[in-house]
């Protein structure tokens, strides 16, 4: 008779009792053992007790249950011996994942308690109700522990959780720390002096002050660490500090049990101040205003994310990404200009070939990239873009079609794990720049780049002026161009741009990101020159 490994898994949802000399766990394991002796007759053997201490069963991160799937896909294990169905799972869905797993790699599944065989429809129906139930278990426990929450901030308690900075923990209640405490209310005088969350920032990491230190789950304490607009945002905005406590989920605030340590009417003229300038529409009208591409999608060779940060020259803010690990400041617009060139650079033909590019604007370009990778050595930055295969092929069948060659492109992608990527390179060049930090001005880099997609429509409009010249039909020259007759009449009006403004493209001096689609509104709205150029240098 061949043997059959038997692999038993127990699971406690709290860390209460584990420490008694008996407690559920080992409970769990001598009952499934004794049945596992039980069915010696059938070959079982005893293989190895997978346990999770401690660990809820609505999730699958669970180390001993990993472990044990890893043994089940390696067919280490021909049977899994469980006390009851919810020690393995209180989820329906990852219940049914890990029944997929186990039918796939020959894995039986047996629950001592409750006697039922997958086998069949009726076994099958058994399972799912019993998982039904052991769901809703979780479900109703879950909104006890809510109701518990909520009705204890509406009596004022603190209920958990890393204190905010100004306070410690004393007996489960918040009590004031004097030396935070005036740190706290330098934040809010400071904030009304300067009227800039980024500036108050920066002002308090030049002063050497840092937030709070806090212990993380290792147990040891770490000092705080430097100021960002995000925290003074949730100080200044956080209730606690006039003596109330906020429940989020509920969006209501109520009087806390805790001593405030802030003067009421300063905490209210901070928040009329932020109130004021999130609907002042003018309060950054002096600002450069810029649709960043790679926010959100731009990280270092490590994994770290760049953040967009801001630094004001003559009244303008200009935008940057930033690194904290290794203090690069790349340029936003120069940056996604440089992209955005790179997409279209690159030779996309096999996805969909023939499509003519020149009518996508950022905002679509950027879907194409799921995030860019960027390896910084000095001015030089070796830039990896990972692509959305499966975008760029529904933009591109979606484009007018090139007629006769397609066009050149220089750059080629490749393909990492299955994922599309293309690779380019970033030089800074010695254009200098101003940048606030810690308050006082400095010298950063930036750089200048051609405009690809305005300098391709330029060109593209004289060809076109070209085919009129030579007396084409109107059906001739759509049928050559490619173009019906509104687009054809829009790039003809690039023609007729001033004469300084073609140069400023042509000499690399944009003076903003405008994409090909503002150029030619600009050209078919005004045709005197000085409208023009005034209308560019906004």
């Amino acid at each position: 008779m061949p043997k059959i490994n038997c692999a038993i898994y127990t699971r406690k949802s709290t860390e209460h009792g584990l420490d008694m000399e008996f407690n559920s766990l080992q409970n769990q394991e001598e009952s499934c053992k004794a049945y596992i002796l039980s069915q010696a007759f059938n070959g079982w053997e005893y293989y190895k007790t997978y346990s999770d201490g401690g660990i809820s069963g609505g999730t699958m991160e669970r180390p001993a249950l990993q472990s044990l799937m890893a043994d089940i896909r390696a067919r280490k294990i021909q049977v899994v011996v469980v006390y009851k169905v919810d020690r393995l799972s209180r989820s329906i869905i990852d219940f049914h994942k890990m029944m997929q797993e186990f039918e796939k790699y020959s894995c039986n599944f047996v629950s001592i308690t409750q006697s039922f065989d997958t086998s069949n429809s009726m076994g099958k129906l058994t399972l799912n109700m019993l998982l039904s139930f052991a769901q809703f278990e979780r479900e109703v426990s879950a909104e006890r522990v809510r109701d518990k929450i909520a009705a204890s901030k509406a009596k004022g308690l603190w209920m958990g959780g890393t204190p905010p900075l100004g306070y410690d923990i004393k007996d489960r209640q918040l009590i004031p720390n004097e030396q935070e405490k005036t740190l706290v209310n330098l934040i809010f005088t400071k904030y009304l002096e300067l009227g800039n969350m980024f500036a108050t920032a920066h002002w308090l990491n030049e002063q050497g002050y840092h937030s709070k230190a806090w212990v993380p789950s290792c147990g040891k304490p770490r000092g705080g660490r430097p100021f960002q607009k995000s925290g003074i945002q949730r100080i200044l905005t956080n209730p606690v500090y006039i003596g109330k406590v906020a429940h989020r989920a509920q969006n209501k605030t109520y009087q806390g049990k805790h001593e405030a340590i802030v003067p009421k009417d300063i905490w209210e003229q901070a928040q009329e101040f932020i109130r004021r300038r999130i609907k002042d529409k003018n309060a950054f009208s002096t600002y450069q205003v810029h649709y960043s591409v790679l926010s959100r999608k731009l990280y270092d060779d490590t994994g770290r994310s760049f953040r967009l940060t801001t630094a004001k020259k003559q009244g303008k803010k200009f935008l940057y990404y930033y690194n904290g690990v290794g203090g690069h400041y790349l340029p936003v617009e120069q940056l996604d200009n440089f992209v955005l060139k790179t997409l279209k650079m690159t030779d996309f033909d096999d996805l969909e070939p023939l499509s003519n590019r020149d009518s996508l604007t950022d905002k679509q370009m950027r879907k194409w990239i799921d995030k860019v990778v960027c390896q910084s050595t000095g001015k030089t930055h070796y830039l990896s873009i990972f692509l959305n295969e499966k975008q760029i092929k529904a933009d591109l069948s979606a484009l007018p079609k090139i007629s006769g060659q397609a066009e050149e492109h220089t750059l080629v992608p490749e393909k990492l794990d299955g994922k599309l990527y293309v690779r380019n390179t970033f030089i800074v060049d010695n254009v200098s720049s101003m940048k606030l930090q810690n308050g006082s001005a400095r010298n950063i880099l930036t750089v200048r780049q051609l405009n690809e997609s305005l300098v391709r429509g330029l060109a593209r409009g004289w060809q076109l002026k070209k085919m009129i010249e030579k007396g084409m039909a109107t059906r001739e020259w759509e049928k050559a161009s490619g173009m019906n007759k509104r687009t054809f009449a829009r790039y003809l009006n690039l023609c007729y741009l001033s004469p300084k403004i073609v140069a400023d493209i042509l000499e690399y001096n944009n003076p903003r990101n405008m994409t090909l689609r503002e150029l030619m509104n600009l050209a078919e709205r005004e045709s005197d020159f000085e409208r023009q150029e005034r209308e560019w240098k906004i």
